[in-house]
Order: structure tokens, then sequence, then C-alpha cells
């Protein structure tokens, strides 16, 4: 049973400023706007749009990057750890969030990822043991892949070709069938 102590300190953490929290403020205090980004960062509308309001809570760290240093500012280190706080809750596996439609947001490395909608239901569990931008660029030609059905993504970086394997299927498992399109039947892509 959870203690004050224990609510006191899931409080506190959640209080802390994301990364969406400062880019926000950001524009605001810059009277820069989302279109401005975009023009300066080549990341797309719907890749910052997902930052600011809160659905990609940790961009990689190249996108974070690029929006620095298009605002000319330095992420505050307190910033930063909230980040990597979320981002490192397994050594050696980082959790980064993405936007689906936007490539440049997407790792170009191996493990497995999930697509939300816009209600962050799980909509697809995926993995790739190489390239997960180059998987997602697959998925954009179906036709189940637009929005409202797949608005964002997260992904887990494994290196382990193996357990990247058995980390997609554990996820499929678990979500049975909450996981819309890995219904038995409804889709199977191939593997890389």
């Amino acid at each position: 049973m959870a203690g004050a102590d224990d609510y006191e300190e899931e409080h506190i953490e959640e209080d802390e400023p994301t990364f969406g929290d400062w880019l926000k403020q950001e524009m605001e205090d810059q009277d820069v706007g989302i279109p401005d980004l975009v023009a300066k960062t080549n990341i797309s509308y719907a890749g910052i749009w997902n930052i600011v309001n809160g659905n990609t809570i940790s961009p990689r760290q190249e996108t974070r990057d690029k929006l620095a240093k298009a605002l000319k500012k330095k992420v505050p280190v307190k910033v930063q750890k909230q980040i990597d706080d979320n981002a490192s809750e397994i050594p050696g596996l980082d959790w980064v969030d993405f936007t689906p439609s936007d490539l440049q947001t997407i790792p170009e490395e191996g493990g497995v990822y999930v697509f939300y909608d816009t209600t962050d239901r799980p909509v697809y569990v995926g993995m790739s043991k190489a390239n997960v931008r180059s998987r997602v660029k697959d998925h954009s030609t179906r036709f189940w892949f637009k929005d409202p059905l797949v608005v964002r993504g997260a992904f887990l970086s494994v290196p382990d070709a193996d357990l990247c394997v058995k980390i997609e299927k554990i996820l499929i498992k678990f979500l049975g069938k909450h996981a819309l399109l890995n219904v038995k039947g409804a889709t199977k892509d191939l593997t890389d």
C-alpha cells in the first residue's frame, strides 16, 4: 500500500518541466510559431505540434538539438534530466517518442516500436533489427497509416536482434486484442 511519502514523490516528478513545456515557453517568449520552427529545422509541423502538446514526451536527441539551435537556446539541465530519467528506465535500452508521419523524428537503429491513436490506444507493435525508420517508411503506404489511427509512436532501442524479436512478441501477446492491427489475421508485416 502506498504511503503519503510515495504519493508526494510521484507528485513532485509529475511537476518536473518536460521538453515540450520548455519548447512551448521559449516559442511564446520569442514569438515563434510552429511554421517558423518547421522552416528552421526541417521537422514536420506534426512532429513539433506533438512535442508542444505533450504527445511526444521524449523526443530524440537530434530533434531536441535542432529545436534548441533554431531557438538559439540551450535545453535547461532540469529539463534534460527529466528527459534522461524518462528515457533511461532500463540501462542500455533507451525509450524515445516520435511522430510516425515525420521520418526525421524516427531513429535509424534497431528496436521495437508502438504506434498509438488519438486516444493513446496502442494500434500496432512492430520491430526492426536494423533500422526502424525504414520499417515505418514501409508502413506509410498502408491504408491504416493515417491520422487519427496513427498519431504518435514510441521506440525502444534494442541492439540485440534476437532480444528485439522476443520483446516484440511479448508486447503483442501482452497487448492482445488491444493492439488493433496485431490481432491475428489483421496484418502481419515481414521482418527485416
